[in-house]
């Protein structure tokens, strides 16, 4: 099966010389109109029980590309393994991908946790409500956990605690003798409503950074998001039509870390509408910064294309 992707993105900006808080990496003079990202790959099924993933992200404008992802997973008496170079198990919102997010980006919140890496995770279901992720990678070593408190199918009613931790050395994002993660989380949903707060800390020598976000939504014409059990996260919106309503606020103090940054302090406010099984139109509003500039205020539209 051929998955490839495409994000268009739409920017007007009421600062002249305002970046979409450093998530849109674009110069913007004036109201402009980009090719955000073309994500092309393929994933599939070989053998028995076997799946991959290889995907590259391009830049149009650089006519560069670089590697997203690349991985091979297989069911094992041990659960589902992962082998390659894919997104560390750590943290809610870090755990889903771009089109699965209610907004246009994750928050800023995510800067405290692992990224993309070369390693190998295992997926382990305890039982139908407990659930725990862990992984090696080149670097770190990182592990999620999750337990249903509350989970009815019928009526989408779900209700999830979790916490990471990993621990990791000295890369191109932190560097420090001594590096630790921390991350509790909560996810709610109720039919067409949504909540979720998450809380991390990163610990470099003797500095800690935190973040704490909280965000909710509701889709509006009565529709709701699909709740992953196994992977404790929502998917991509699947019914044609659903209009979506979210808020976000985001907190993030890394100023032990980095004395040059400010505490970031983000509000946004987002308007999903679902076309398709694989495509949304996103209307956002944010108020906050990259932490080293002023606040400012962006709108922002994009029309996300997956197939």
């Amino acid at each position: 099966m051929i998955i490839t992707g495409l994000i268009l993105s739409l920017l007007s900006c009421q600062e002249s010389s305002a970046a979409f808080t450093g998530k849109i990496d674009l110069d913007i003079r004036e109201d402009d109109v980009a090719l955000r990202r073309l994500r092309l790959g393929v994933e599939g099924a070989f053998g028995d029980g076997y799946d991959y993933t290889l995907s590259f992200n391009n830049d149009i404008e650089e006519l560069e590309a670089e590697v997203h992802e690349v991985l091979i997973a297989f069911d094992h008496s041990w659960g589902k393994i992962e082998l390659g170079y894919f997104k560390e198990p750590f943290g809610l919102e870090n755990s889903h991908s771009s089109h699965e997010v209610n907004f246009l980006e994750r928050s800023d919140a995510t800067m405290l946790a692992g990224d993309h890496n070369i390693g190998i995770a295992n997926y382990i279901e305890m039982d139908p409500s407990t659930h725990l992720s862990w992984g090696v990678f080149r670097n770190s070593i990182s592990a999620r956990f999750t337990d249903l408190i509350v989970a009815n199918e019928d009526a989408d009613n779900f209700w999830h605690v979790g916490a990471s931790v990993g621990a990791r050395e000295s890369d191109r994002f932190f560097q420090g003798d001594e590096i630790m993660m921390f991350d509790v989380e909560t996810l709610y949903q109720a039919g067409a409503f949504s909540f979720q707060a998450e809380a991390q800390s990163l610990e470099i020598d003797n500095t800690e950074s935190t973040s704490f976000t909280l965000q909710a939504a509701y889709v509006i014409n009565g529709g709701n998001r699909i709740y992953d059990t196994t992977r404790a996260k929502f998917l991509f919106p699947a019914t044609a039509g659903d209009i979506e309503a979210a808020i976000r606020a985001t907190r993030v103090d890394m100023s032990e870390y980095n004395p040059a940054m400010s505490v970031i302090n983000a509000y946004n406010a987002a308007l999903n509408y679902c076309l398709s099984n694989s495509s949304k139109l996103q209307l956002e509003v944010e108020r906050g910064s990259d932490g080293l500039s002023d606040d400012q205020t962006t709108v922002a539209l994009r029309y996300h294309f997956r197939w």
